[in-house]
């Protein structure tokens, strides 16, 4: 049954995903509610299904590549990916269409469906869950596109305004809170069900949906904690105070859900075999090195294959591994680690260097990595910024936003002809169709986000920050 459900939705997000290509404005109407994929009444069921698979793509797919690409982490070798990799020459077409697929079906416009349906049966956890995905999905893309339009939203306004960047953030935070509140006190008198077994990645768990709220709002509160906000102060705090609550084993991640049936599979999978593309991206050099230079073996073999010299007993890096490669590998998208590590930062960032080495040393233990000590002042910090950058391997485009907003790791652009670009440029269409939106390299359609200008230093290690400013 949940099989025969995950294929309906599928078959609606890859829908989107090919008329976000060719269609315009997926802010106003239209192919937002005629989509002949989508019963005019769904259940909460189905609608919950589409959504979860929705954000797994948004956190797995062509946007997390790309950022990965970015962030060097992986290695872009050939087509798209080889230009991107080489030359850093993206174009509004670069994510096919994942500006609009903040929109339509499976993404804002069935959250929002659910929402109503969920608040209209007294169901205080299905709501509530709809809510978090609301959160994770707009402050997503707060965290790739800047500016959003989100308040006239889907409200039928001819070219409707952006909301700023900060502003979509508080409303994310807000939204993130409402959850917390329906998680926390179920309404007196609903039917509370929840969603059961269409919940695919928690089964209806309201304490794990409880932590995710926090990690989330942990991981929001952070990324706006940079140079250009006069306020970076309360978001550490508050980033601290949220991450206390978040996520606290592994057993508590969430994972993308995907199995070894056509069209359910890990979009790594997908994209490496099924497509005929597994050649255009690989591993990353940088991350790989980083993690053996530090001995951090055991987690790079988890990240990584490689062949083994039997007379030096040297490395040399092949690819992504074969687990992760796997169709059906569970893929981490909100993890303990990233949660840990935010509190680590947090804590350092608001004056406790104590609190912030044992949180370091914690992530480090779980991953079965040796302890440090005696680390204090910027080389404490770049400790803690140097595991997040590791733990946030194919955790969506986390360690891009760690490094836009930190430039730690210090990269060194592929070319020196162009500095790592700060943002995606918006759809084409949603240009073409809402004149609040300029051309790709104007404006707030720019090279980098109000909220991330380009670093001169580097906060990890105090010297000159290779891949920022400039375009």
């Amino acid at each position: 049954m949940i099989n025969s459900r995950r294929l309906m939705a599928l078959a609606t997000l890859s829908a989107t995903l090919v008329a976000a290509g060719c269609h315009g404005d997926y802010l106003t109407g239209g192919d937002l509610t005629t989509n002949p994929n989508i019963p005019t009444v769904a259940s909460n069921q189905n609608l919950l299904v589409a959504i979860e698979e929705n954000i797994w793509a948004y956190w797995s797919g062509d946007p997390s590549r790309v950022s990965q690409i970015y962030s060097q982490q992986l290695a872009g070798l050939a087509r798209q990916y080889g230009a991107l990799g080489g030359s850093y020459s993206q174009d509004p077409t670069t994510t096919n269409g994942a500006h609009s697929g903040l929109y339509a079906a499976g993404a804002l416009v069935d959250i929002q469906k659910l929402e109503k349906q969920a608040a209209a049966q007294g169901d205080s956890l299905t709501l509530a869950i709809a809510q978090v995905n609301e959160g994770a999905l707009m402050g997503t893309g707060a965290d790739l596109f800047g500016d959003l339009v989100y308040s006239q939203a889907l409200k039928g306004t001819l070219n409707p305004t952006l909301d700023p960047q900060l502003q979509v953030y508080d409303s994310v935070q807000k939204v993130l809170s409402a959850a917390i509140a329906n998680l926390t006190t179920l309404k007196a008198g609903g039917v509370n069900a929840g969603p059961g077994a269409a919940d695919l990645s928690y089964g209806g768990n309201r304490a794990k949906w409880l932590a995710l709220a926090h990690t989330l709002k942990a991981r929001f509160y952070m990324h706006t904690a940079t140079t250009a906000n006069p306020a970076a102060a309360t978001a550490y705090a508050n980033a601290l105070a949220e991450a206390k609550m978040g996520i606290s084993s592994n057993d508590g991640n969430f994972n993308a859900a995907f199995t070894t049936a056509p069209g359910e599979q890990n979009l790594y999978y997908q994209f490496y075999n099924t497509t005929g593309r597994g050649g255009d991206i690989g591993a990353g050099p940088f991350l790989d090195s980083l993690m053996l230079a530090q001995g951090d073996t055991a987690r790079d073999e988890n990240y990584f294959s490689h062949s083994v010299n039997s007379t030096t007993g040297a490395l040399t890096l092949i690819d992504i591994s074969d687990a992760r490669l796997a169709p059906d590998y569970q893929q981490p998208l909100v993890t303990h680690d990233e949660n840990t590590l935010i509190w680590a930062e947090a804590a350092f960032r608001t004056g406790d260097p104590g609190t912030a080495l044992a949180k370091l040393n914690e992530e480090r233990a779980n991953n079965g990595e040796k302890q440090l000590s005696g680390l204090s002042g910027m080389a404490l910090l770049n400790a803690i910024l140097t595991e997040e950058y590791i733990a946030d391997f194919q955790v969506g485009e986390e360690a891009w936003t760690l490094y836009r907003r930190t430039c730690t790791p210090n990269l060194v652009p592929a070319t020196t002809a162009k500095k790592i670009p700060g943002r995606l440029f918006y759809d084409t269409g949603e240009q073409q169709t809402n004149t609040n939106i300029p051309p790709a390299g104007t404006g707030i359609n720019g090279y980098y986000n109000a909220l991330t200008p380009p670093l001169a230093t580097s906060e990890g290690t105090g010297q000159s920050c290779h891949g920022q400013g400039g375009t």
